[in-house]
């Protein structure tokens, strides 16, 4: 929400400004809790902030103003510092509305929403390189094993992603050869067929070129076992005929060895 203020400058003349006023329960739903959710917390601040065109207040490229105007050796208060400066109170509190309780004391003393930003940054950035190394670390050893194309591809997609959210971009070509690394031997064709392109696959693509090569695998695979479940049931119905050939001739001989059965009937 944004508040118009109207301004009385030293020389009379009135200017307007708007003041943006925030609602951190729905625009920063995720609390800062340590070094663990640091990277997408300070993606979801700096959005918000980046939309409302006040980042600078974060970095420090939107500085304050001086406090006070001096003419004809008089200094008076600055009315674009205290715009600034209200301004600059509300990008804190929403700061510290969007951080657990633990940390608010950190928020709570800085003189600035820049001082407050560097000291959350400055406690958890360095240790959200671990988390990187760690992600970095998983994305080196998946493979597909036994699961579906689209739940392989599905979780190397989500690591890249959040390693893009911690400033640790995976490009295009690192992220190809990182799925085609993680097939199985039965993906050897269609991967040396896609290492050999003289340009590089877009993602988009190598996913419809492998549901379809999965899509293929499972072609054969219904080919091959066919034949031998038909063989199983002729074999099933050959063994079957054969046991009751040899029921009857059982019961045959037996009523054949004992006459008596005739004679009384």
């Amino acid at each position: 929400m944004a508040t118009n203020i109207t301004i009385v400058n030293s020389d009379n003349t009135v200017s307007n400004t708007t003041v943006v006023q925030f609602n951190p329960a729905s625009q920063l739903p995720i609390k800062l809790a340590g070094s663990h959710n640091f990277t997408i917390w300070k993606a979801q601040v700096s959005m918000l902030m980046h939309g409302h065109n006040l980042f600078g207040h974060l970095d420090g490229t939107l500085a304050a103003p001086p406090t006070t105007l001096t003419e004809n050796n008089q200094s008076t208060p600055n009315p674009a510092y205290q715009i600034w400066f209200r301004q600059d109170q509300l990008v804190q509190n929403a700061i510290l509305a969007s951080v657990e309780p633990t940390l608010a004391s950190t928020v709570a003393i800085a003189p600035s929403a820049h001082k407050a930003w560097t000291s959350l940054y400055t406690a958890f950035a360095n240790k959200s390189q671990t988390r990187i190394i760690s992600l970095q670390d998983q994305l080196a050893r998946i493979t597909i094993g036994s699961r579906p194309v689209t739940d392989y591809l599905r979780d190397i997609r989500s690591i890249a992603d959040e390693l893009a959210t911690a400033d640790a971009v995976i490009t295009n070509v690192q992220l190809i050869i990182r799925i085609l690394q993680g097939l199985g031997s039965e993906y050897k064709a269609i991967s040396a067929a896609i290492r050999s392109r003289e340009t590089t696959i877009s993602y988009e693509e190598l996913y419809e070129k492998l549901l379809d090569h999965e899509l293929f695998l499972k072609h054969e695979e219904t080919k091959q076992t066919t034949p031998i479940t038909v063989a199983m049931a002729q074999r099933n119905n050959q063994q079957q005929s054969s046991n009751n050939n040899n029921r009857r001739l059982s019961n045959n001989n037996s009523q054949g060895s004992q006459p008596w059965r005739n004679q009384s009937a």
